[in-house]
């Protein structure tokens, strides 16, 4: 057995020191010499090349009267709507919520709705909602007011799959389309807790159509929603990245259709990872 004298080697010592390189220096601070134009040198304090980037930005939700912002978890693709009058707290919604809200423009009974006309849209010149980013993490979780969300918009992200059958590379993103909801969603009016109410009092008359956010797969929506409505009409673009992971199971056709409605349906889709750009 080899016994141990001593203490341990600290690796340091004058006899054999340890190999150290010194990191880039401050650089001058004068205006540079005519030798050091001739033979320029790169400072840089970063110690290591930035890969696989994420950036995520912080943003307050105003809470609405039905709670819609305490189920937008993570993988939920919010839009803020535009207002002069939002300086601290946004009023933003996710796909569902956003849904609900355009083709609740239309109800007939809106008379018995608390919520304001406010956020009517029956016509393209009067939609305001644009996209901000997808929910990483709940900064707030604890909060039963306002919300606080950790939002993705630049970088890796995860996303409920809402596209369809999906494999590395392909482009995704989501448009606003106008069409009937009362054929898209089978005569049923889906608010985004999931309650069904009878699609009567959305029913459109002359040739309004209902405005909806759905996703898009290589700037295509996929046949079984244009199957549906033939008469769907693209009229925005909202492109979210690059498909870069999508090993789970792929979901149903009338799963994704309802998860446009249902927040609860939505945090139930399989996810995958997306690079946005």
């Amino acid at each position: 057995m080899i016994s141990f004298k001593g203490r341990p080697d600290s690796g340091s010592s004058s006899e054999k020191p340890r190999a150290y390189k010194s990191g880039p220096r401050q650089g001058s601070s004068q205006a540079p010499s005519y030798a050091e134009l001739r033979n320029p040198t790169l400072v840089t304090s970063s110690i290591s090349l930035d890969t696989n980037v994420t950036t995520s930005v912080p943003l307050m939700v105003r809470p609405w009267i039905d709670k819609w912002e305490q189920k937008m978890n993570q993988g939920s693709v919010l839009f803020v709507w535009g207002s002069d009058q939002s300086k601290y707290m946004q009023i933003a919604g996710d796909i569902c919520t956003v849904n609900y809200l355009l083709e609740n423009s239309f109800n007939s009974l809106r008379g018995q709705n608390p919520m304001t006309g406010e956020y009517n849209v029956k016509k393209i010149e009067d939609y305001k909602w644009n996209m901000f980013g997808i929910v990483r993490n709940d900064m707030l979780a604890d909060s039963s007011l306002q919300k606080l969300y950790n939002c993705d918009v630049f970088g890796r992200a995860m996303i409920a799959n809402i596209f369809g059958p999906l494999k590395r590379n392909d482009h995704v993103g989501l448009a606003l389309v106008a069409t009937d909801c009362n054929v898209l969603f089978t005569n049923v009016f889906y608010a985004p807790n999931g309650r069904r109410e009878p699609a009567l009092k959305t029913k459109l008359s002359g040739s309004d159509k209902h405005f909806q956010i759905v996703g898009t797969r290589n700037g295509k929506i996929d046949e079984f929603l244009t199957s549906k409505d033939p008469n769907m009409q693209v009229l925005k673009h909202y492109p979210l990245g690059v498909v870069s992971h999508a090993v789970a199971k792929i979901p149903t056709q009338g799963n994704i259709l309802l998860s446009l409605r249902s927040q609860d349906s939505y945090m139930l889709l399989p996810r995958v990872e997306i690079l946005m750009i």
